[in-house]
């Protein structure tokens, strides 16, 4: 069974929908089947909003995460820079433009959108006017008209999608146009931010974009849509692959030590667009890339850069090498925190379909691993999160719902084989040292397993006992303290047992322990000691 996987875009969704009214049931496991989005419809509608999932629509600008103060300042930073007055012909006297290249310019420049939109995608002359501003870049190092034309490049694909960007991507593979990515890989290095930005949207524009980009996102077949790990270096970023090594080196920078404060969203954006292609995700591991995005993974008051980032996850997630290193450095568990405090749906829906990912990756391949995982998100409170988002929204999008069903099942599946582990938990009281793992707070796990605390002559009780006489570790002795109260409430001749052992010396003494938690746990234990099972009942302490 494949992974599962989630549109970019509200047309492809309604497509999906479409496609599985007519499907059976044995085709339901198909439906997970490895399908990815290219960048289809990342710019197809400029400036209008895609659809209630939120995927990114706006532009990079808006894209970007980070404060709304923020972008209004790009944004009347981009406005200004768009105002000035360029000298062309001073340049064309120069030699540095030709005559054509001037007239394309002169007729472009300053125009209403609607006209210059005409000029590229309704005329034969498109290419050349998009080949006449990066002869600029080529020919010109003046910051002003540098920040000019990146800007301009940058309004023609936030108001023409992706058929502006076919454009740009055909007026950078001609004969003669080879060193555009290198140009603007060098304005990258640049020391005005303006400069990297605007640099970085083109480059990630151009990198990113395949073919079927510039097919309308309504009459795409979704398995068209979808690049499969075997054909993705035939597209765009495999065929600039020193480029895309520079560039994706210069992100991964950005996001460990940022530049400019924008420049953490502007680098997750990037990659958000980037991913998209399997040979860069290679790239991205190689560079050690899912370190320095790990740490974007963390809720907070910038939700789409939060989102951006976990999109970045999620697309890692359809590479087997990076499930691996993202298992390792435990971002399954920082997004089970995302999904805790997840107050925007499409947040929580990436986010829970990388975990989706991940867990299903590792199944198939390493199943101790894949049990680990499970044990250390069960102890995380995953399915206890899963569950409260359901109560508390109406969801209704089938991949998430799809994701927190897959999960739920898989967590409880765990739960059940956990609880029936008693040697585990025995063997966890004999190594003398213990942790808030799973068994200790399921009543499940004491209702099957509270025999098994008296036999061979009462050896994991008595062991518990040696704790609390020896143990100086703090939470080992909360814990203790915490289990024993839970035998006495579930076993029925619990207290003469306990007294025969002498534990309520112990249990007092550790009432004035330094630690407040340990205080709280032998607190709670001598009440168990010395009241009646119906007055615990009704105190409510377990």
């Amino acid at each position: 069974v494949g992974r599962v996987n989630a549109p970019f875009y509200m047309a492809s969704t309604q497509w999906e929908a479409g496609s599985r009214k007519s499907t059976t049931s044995s085709a339901s496991e198909g439906r997970q089947r490895y399908q990815e989005l290219s960048s289809l419809d990342h710019f197809s509608s400029g400036r209008q909003d895609t659809g209630s999932m939120g995927y990114p629509t706006d532009g990079f600008a808006s894209e970007a995460g980070g404060s709304q103060q923020q972008l209004q300042q790009a944004d009347e930073l981009t406005e200004q820079i768009l105002r000035r007055q360029v000298p062309w012909e001073t340049y064309q006297k120069a030699d540095l433009i030709s005559d054509r290249e001037l007239q394309l310019i002169k007729r472009y420049d300053k125009q209403e959108r609607p006209t210059q939109q005409r000029l590229l995608l309704e005329t034969e002359e498109g290419v050349l006017y998009v080949n006449a501003f990066f002869s600029l870049l080529r020919s010109i190092a003046s910051e002003e008209v540098v920040q000019y034309v990146l800007a301009l490049l940058e309004d023609m694909v936030k108001e023409g999608g992706s058929k502006v960007v076919g454009l740009l991507k055909a007026a950078t593979t001609g004969q003669g146009s080879g060193d555009t990515c290198a140009i603007l890989l060098r304005m990258l290095q640049r020391p005005d931010w303006f400069t990297q930005e605007k640099a970085a949207f083109v480059l990630s524009s151009l990198l990113s974009f395949t073919p079927a980009a510039a097919s309308p996102a309504t009459s795409a077949p979704l398995a068209a849509m979808a690049p499969s790990s075997s054909s993705s270096s035939a597209a765009a970023p495999a065929a600039s692959s020193h480029s895309v090594h520079t560039f994706v080196e210069w992100l991964c920078n950005e996001l460990r030590r940022p530049s400019n404060e924008r420049s953490e969203a502007t680098a997750i954006t990037c990659l958000s667009m980037l991913l998209r292609d399997q040979e860069t995700r290679l790239i991205f591991l190689k560079h050690n890339g899912i370190s320095a995005l790990t740490q974007h993974l963390v809720p907070g008051p910038k939700i789409q850069e939060l989102y951006e980032a976990c999109l970045c996850a999620w697309l890692l997630s359809f590479c087997k090498e990076a499930t691996e290193e993202m298992a390792q450095l435990n971002i399954p568990k920082k997004l089970t925190e995302v999904v805790r405090q997840g107050n925007k749906e499409k947040v929580l829906r990436v986010a829970l379909m990388c975990q989706h990912n991940i867990l299903q990756e590792l199944k198939q391949r390493d199943g101790e691993r894949y049990a680990r995982l499970v044990s250390k998100l069960i102890e995380c409170g995953l399915h206890k999160h899963i569950a409260t988002q359901r109560l508390m929204n109406s969801y209704t999008d089938e991949e998430l719902l799809a994701s927190m069903d897959w999960l739920t099942e898989k967590l409880e599946q765990g739960m059940k084989h956990e609880i029936s582990q008693f040697d585990k938990y025995a063997d966890e009281v004999l190594s003398g040292t213990l942790d808030w793992t799973l068994f200790h707070k399921q009543d499940k796990f004491w209702k099957m397993n509270v025999q098994n605390f008296v036999a061979k002559d009462c050896q994991i009780l008595k062991a518990l006992v040696r704790i609390l006489q020896s143990s100086t570790d703090e939470r080992t002795l909360e814990v203790a303290c915490h289990d024993i109260g839970r035998f006495i409430h579930h076993y029925p001749h619990g207290r003469p047992l306990l007294k025969a052992l002498k534990v309520k010396p112990q249990v007092m003494k550790l009432m004035v322990h330094p630690d407040p938690e340990v205080q709280k746990q032998a607190l709670m234990c001598t009440q168990k000691l010395m009241l009646s099972k119906d007055s615990l009942d009704l105190l409510d302490l377990t």
